[in-house]
């Protein structure tokens, strides 16, 4: 890249087609902000300096760039310039001219509601510009819908010309190669290129693009780069824009997963987000989401039709269907699922089970426990190798307070018992099944609340006999 790159990036809009009020480029794609994709991008370039110029609720994206700025720790200056009235491109780029006034490089004009735009593209742009010595680059796309796009004029092969969509006639239409409206400009000539614009156009604006024929008609030289994929330069105005984004940015990081040895048995089901680790090994179901600061250790199975948020998840455990899990930790070669819910500050040791319709919240189970069916486990320990029967519940709560229940190692709870805490089972205890345990169980013992069971001789033909009298 050049030595003294300047960088403005255009960010004075509103969302109004989004339906928001906000800043446009502060809408939120999968990655967060618009607007940090495009200075994330832009700090590849190691530019000198980054204008900014800023509209709409200005003071809304200036506090959202200082708060990017103290998290980047990055040394480039990021200065705002405020355009007061929106009256069209260049007149926006008119307005930082006070920032580059010391700028004596290339300046890059970027925009930021354009996210996907790789560093490596553009630095494939200055070095066309600075190869063939040129006033103005332009990086153009060809796409089969240039509707809404400014379409490139050749002339003899060479671009003479940008023309808006609303100003083209009907056979420049048809044209599919676009304006990006990414430039590369020598700031000695932008300058007097943005002062002498004029607004004689159907949407009375001062276009960006005239500085292009302006170059043309002087001799200067104008050369344009091909994008290598048009959707590297999709502009987000509407919804619908923003969901395709949000779809390219998925892909690209399900790509790079795959490329890193994960499998995805249905890649375009699946949500990743941007903060997630996977390890290499991984084969991840249709109907997946990992989300926030998940990370997966290697030879980890995923059925499928899982939520997992903000958790780690160890080597070769498996997460059979329906599985959603939260701010919890599952330790390597368990078994979660099916249908299971592991709710926040829930810590599973290694080789644990988590069978079918549990639920277990802020509880741990140390090495070898089972919970396999039909459980609900709060605010609990369960020790090593202890086995919770089917039906089992922790009564944790009395409507105002929380009490805590301890299971202890190796300790049998029958089905369908019912723990009411504060409570504990000692090591190696027992509790029969149907049991309502009130009382702390000793070690080794065998406790069971159950009444004695009674049998009444032929009371079920007495029954019918009386019914038919």
């Amino acid at each position: 890249m050049p030595e003294k790159l300047s960088v403005v990036i255009l960010a004075a809009g509103r969302g109004k087609r989004m339906g928001s009020d906000m800043p446009k480029v502060l809408v939120e794609s999968d990655e967060g902000p618009l607007l940090g994709l495009v200075l994330k991008t832009a700090l590849f370039l190691n530019p000198s300096l980054i204008a900014l110029v800023t509209g709409h609720k200005r003071e809304l994206t200036d506090a959202f760039v200082e708060a990017w700025k103290k998290k980047n720790s990055h040394q480039v200056v990021v200065s705002s310039v405020v355009q007061e009235q929106q009256f069209g491109t260049g007149h926006a780029v008119l307005q930082a001219l006070p920032i580059l006034e010391k700028a004596h490089g290339p300046v890059l004009i970027l925009y930021g509601d354009v996210p996907l735009l790789s560093a490596e593209t553009l630095a494939l742009l200055a070095q066309e510009h600075e190869k063939r010595k040129a006033t103005i680059s332009v990086l153009t796309a060809l796409t089969s819908r240039p509707h809404g796009y400014g379409r490139i004029i050749r002339k003899n092969g060479e671009l003479a010309a940008i023309r808006e969509s609303k100003d083209c006639s009907a056979e420049e239409q048809l044209i599919q190669e676009i304006n990006t409206g990414i430039y590369l400009v020598d700031s000695s000539f932008l300058a007097p290129a943005l002062r002498g614009l004029k607004n004689e156009n159907s949407q009375k604006e001062y276009y960006l693009t005239d500085i292009v024929e302006k170059a043309v008609s002087e001799g200067q030289r104008v050369c344009s780069l091909l994008a290598p994929d048009f959707r590297e330069c999709i502009g987000v105005n509407t919804l619908e824009d923003l969901t395709e984004v949000n779809a390219i940015l998925r892909s690209q990081r399900i790509a790079k997963f795959q490329r890193a040895g994960v499998t995805f048995c249905d890649p375009t089901s699946v949500n990743i987000s941007c903060g997630v680790t996977i390890g290499t090994g991984t084969v991840i179901g249709p109907n997946v989401q990992i989300l926030g600061s998940s990370a997966l250790g290697e030879r980890v199975r995923i059925e499928g039709t899982a939520l997992i948020q903000d958790s780690t998840i160890g080597a070769d455990t498996i997460l059979k269907l329906g599985v959603r899990i939260e701010s919890s930790i599952v330790g390597a070669h368990s078994t979660v699922g099916p249908f299971a819910h592991l709710r926040p500050e829930t810590i599973l040791a290694e080789e644990v089970k988590i069978g079918n319709f549990v639920e277990v919240k802020k509880s741990s189970l140390l090495k070898g426990s089972k919970v396999s069916h039909l459980s609900y486990i709060g605010d609990a320990e369960i020790g090593a190798e202890a086995n919770i029967g089917a039906g089992t519940i922790t009564c944790n709560y009395d409507g105002s307070s929380k009490f805590r229940t301890v299971v202890g190692e190796g300790a049998f709870i029958g089905s369908n018992t019912s723990l009411v805490a504060p409570v504990e089972v000692g090591k190696g205890a027992t509790i029969g099944a149907g049991s309502v345990i009130t009382k702390s169980v000793s070690e080794d013992a065998l406790a069971l609340t159950r009444a004695e069971q009674r049998e009444i001789a032929n009371w079920s033909k007495k029954k019918k006999r009386s019914k038919g009298s």
